[in-house]
């Protein structure tokens, strides 16, 4: 009897042992020898869910979004070799390509500058009214380089044209909660550059920023490329 009890017990255990190792299949991960070999308890960039048992929500004065936001450079700082400037300061250009005797280190021109606008409605205004026009000039060349970055970055939801009907609103089985902004409208054709770059830098209502995916100078050819749609559309 006591062998037939332990034989009951053993095979029980056995079972249980199995079960706790269950293989993974379709949307279940399986159990887990280890939690954190397979869920990570750090943040993940551009990701708001996190793993059940990360608390760090609790014990943080930051919250979930901004602990998951790609983490910018310090405020009013440029890193080495990243210099932006315009094609048109030509004596910059010679420093930035390390032909300049105090400078000898060669550095993209395709770079970054700081800017110097808070995230705030009275920002927004300011950098509009201050930055009016656009600091490249405007050539084939950036144009051809501007079409993909648009296409890729906001043509998915202000549609290839500017009209406003990208993908994601124009599609019939997509449901997009906000109707993405007409680039084509009177008040953004007549709009300072200074708008449009604001919101590439921290986005606008549902459209996130684009600061760390397009560089400084991709901006100003991207918005080289939206006047482009704009002047094909009003003729």
């Amino acid at each position: 009897m006591k062998y037939a009890i332990g034989a009951i017990i053993g095979i029980a255990l056995f079972a249980w042992l199995f079960s706790v190792c269950s293989p993974a299949g379709k949307n279940k991960t399986g159990h887990e020898y280890m939690p954190d070999m397979y869920h990570a308890v750090s943040y993940e960039a551009n990701l708001l869910t996190n793993y059940s048992w990360n608390h760090w929500d609790d014990e943080s004065s930051f919250p979930k979004a901004s602990l998951s936001q790609p983490r910018g450079k310090v405020a009013g700082t440029i890193a080495r070799g990243y210099t932006g400037v315009h094609y048109t300061d030509a004596t910059a250009l010679d420093v930035v390509r390390g032909k300049n005797a105090a400078n000898a280190i060669a550095a993209p021109v395709n770079g970054e500058v700081p800017f110097y606008y808070e995230n705030t409605p009275e920002d927004r205004i300011r950098c509009e009214k201050e930055i009016p026009t656009n600091p490249f000039p405007q050539t084939q060349e950036g144009l051809d380089r501007a079409k993909p970055l648009y296409n890729i970055y906001c043509g998915i939801c202000h549609g290839e044209k500017g009209d406003g009907q990208g993908w994601l609103a124009a599609n019939p089985d997509t449901k997009y909660p906000a109707q993405p902004k007409n680039l084509l409208d009177a008040d953004l054709v007549a709009a300072g550059d200074g708008r449009i770059y604001f919101a590439m830098m921290y986005g606008l209502n549902v459209m996130g920023g684009y600061a760390d995916k397009l560089s400084y100078e991709e901006r100003w050819q991207v918005i080289h490329y939206i006047r482009s749609l704009q002047g094909g559309a009003k003729k």
